[in-house]
């Protein structure tokens, strides 16, 4: 989907006028948008399991390990040719010099270590997010339930058609902008305490299902504590602020890194094996 829809965006480059700095960068920015906005939707029929994967003979940890196989190689594979489309699409249309020069600008303001650690904390992000959406729909995809699958991707259409006009009321609403911010670390408070409770509920029916053993759940439950620490560094480095505080950058780093969806997908696909 992402060779068929990108270069298609590409295209704005060749258009005369669109040879500006803001509209070179946004049409860039959409291009980034795109690998991710498009693994939010297809995940869910992706990973749908048929009838000849549920046969085989291999346990449910084992298919699920394919999948995120499958996942990680899917990601790649979007962002090697975003990659690829972006920068022969600005060498062709002579935008190049445009990026190039506002890069070396920001590079002057920032230097050079912090600015090509924010290109690639960047690209990071967006790649992240790309396979983050792949993963997080597994549990979905893999129950088999067709109607589940298509509400998922009923919700986040309904999802993103409601949030241009939420983001425009709370940008034109300063009551609203001040209740949010006063009520900032209640609500990332009760978001990471939900995470927390749907990650040990999966991971008890993990445990009483045997579905992993018990150093697959250690170790997985470390690699997320890992993963979540070193996300709180990354952010820590690059927000060195005392207007931004760390149950913040804390709180974000918690609810960016897949959690219960994710370890949800062998209780779905075990559940869909048997039923």
């Amino acid at each position: 989907m992402v060779a068929v829809v990108v270069p298609f965006e590409l295209l704005l480059l060749f258009v005369p006028g669109n040879d500006t700095a803001p509209i070179v960068f946004l049409i860039l920015f959409v291009v980034l948008f795109t690998p991710p906005f498009m693994a939010a939707f297809a995940a869910a029929a992706l990973s749908t399991p048929t009838p000849f994967t549920a046969r085989r003979p291999l346990t449910s940890a084992a298919l699920i390990a394919a999948k995120l196989r499958m996942t990680v190689w899917s990601t790649i594979a979007a962002w090697l040719l975003a990659v690829t489309f972006s920068v022969v699409a600005l060498l062709l249309s002579g935008r190049m010099p445009v990026v190039v020069e506002r890069a070396r600008a920001g590079i002057e303001v920032t230097g050079t270590l912090r600015g090509v650690a924010v290109v690639l904390f960047v690209f990071a992000a967006f790649f992240a997010s790309t396979w983050k959406h792949l993963v997080q729909s597994l549990c979905v995809g893999l129950t088999g339930s067709e109607w589940l699958i298509k509400s998922s991707v009923l919700l986040a259409l309904i999802a993103l058609v409601a949030a241009g006009p939420l983001a425009d009321g709370i940008i034109r609403s300063r009551i609203v902008q001040s209740a949010i911010w006063d009520s900032l670390p209640w609500i990332l408070v009760v978001l990471v305490v939900l995470k927390m409770i749907a990650g040990s509920w999966v991971a008890i029916r993990l445990y009483d299902s045997r579905l992993l053993s018990d150093r697959a759940l250690v170790s997985g439950a470390a690699c997320w504590l890992a993963t979540v620490l070193a996300l709180f560094g990354v952010l820590e480095w690059f927000a060195a602020s005392p207007l931004v505080p760390r149950y913040f950058l804390g709180a974000i780093a918690i609810l960016q890194v897949p959690l219960a969806r994710v370890s949800a997908a062998p209780v779905a696909i075990a559940w869909s094996r048997h039923r």
